[in-house]
């Protein structure tokens, strides 16, 4: 032990301050002369003891790995079930775009089967659709033809975008061959659904509770589908609601609904036939 404090000690020089004091290289001792520096040196003990604590970073790192180790099966387990939910989620994905694929492609297939019509434009980007030559019995032929396709479709790809197309599709052959309750029952279902496939779903279920005398039904479709839409999809179904409430005897309703269109759509090319429906419903 003493060579220790020997070897980290400096000895101070005869007459100067003691071991524990500590003086800068400019200080002055007091006979005048310059007072020695002492440095405190550490024993290679003690540095040893300095070097041999472990680092935090390998001390929580070694606890982790210690854990897992320990833990390894569980680890495992875990791991396993991850990459296998990955896996799913992938396949599952591959097959529902190539559901979706098949799905349009029987639709598709479906509505060449219905029989054709022509479009003549007009202004205002609309256009008026043709009646095709056929006769009765083979339009209704071809009617029926298109919707066992469109039944397919349901059949095969139910709960898909296409599905809901399909029986909007089916209801509007339906009707125009007079079909009304066979259409009602298609369109109902896609009713609820979302997006545009709702929404068109909504007007043709709404027509068909007005050509099945049930007015006042379709006065609550047509709110409900002005309530849910924009733009030309709203202006269309508040024209729509107008027409419902005609059709329920509701006149002043119509007037205020067709008052209620002039001041919301001014420049809408449905204007013109607001305007002569509510000339036609001025006197009570």
């Amino acid at each position: 032990m003493a060579n220790e404090l020997n070897e980290d000690v400096e000895p101070a020089t005869s007459g100067g301050p003691g071991p524990a004091e500590e003086a800068t290289g400019d200080a002055k001792s007091p006979i005048g002369g310059k007072r020695p520096v002492i440095k405190k040196r550490r024993s290679r003990k003690v540095r040893h003891e300095d070097l041999a604590q472990p680092d935090e970073f390998v001390e929580v790192g070694g606890t982790i790995v210690d854990w897992l180790v320990d833990r390894r099966r569980v680890v495992g387990i875990v791991l396993g079930v991850t990459l296998l939910g990955l896996l799913v989620g992938g396949v599952q994905r591959k097959m529902d775009t190539s559901t979706q694929a098949e799905a349009s492609a029987s639709l598709f297939q479906a509505r060449e089967l219905l029989p054709s019509t022509s479009s003549t434009p007009l202004s205002g980007g609309l256009s008026f659709d043709l009646p095709d030559d056929l006769g009765d019995a083979d339009r209704r032929t071809k009617v029926e033809a298109a919707v066992a396709g469109f039944e397919g479709v349901l059949k095969d790809f139910r709960g898909t975008p296409q599905a809901d197309q399909a029986r909007v599709l089916a209801a509007k052959a339906l009707f125009g061959i007079g079909e009304y309750e066979r259409a009602l029952v298609f369109v109902e279902p896609a009713a609820k659904a979302s997006g545009i496939a709702g929404d068109r779903a909504q007007d043709v279920r709404g027509f068909t509770l007005l050509a099945l005398d049930r007015a006042p039904e379709a006065v609550k479709v047509f709110a409900d589908l002005r309530d849910d839409t924009t733009g030309a999809s709203r202006a269309r179904a508040t024209l729509n609601l107008g027409t419902a409430h005609e059709a329920a005897g509701d006149l002043e309703a119509a007037r205020g609904v067709y008052t209620l269109f002039e001041e919301e759509f001014p420049d809408s090319d449905l204007l013109a036939e607001v305007q002569s429906r509510a000339g036609a419903n001025a006197s009570p």
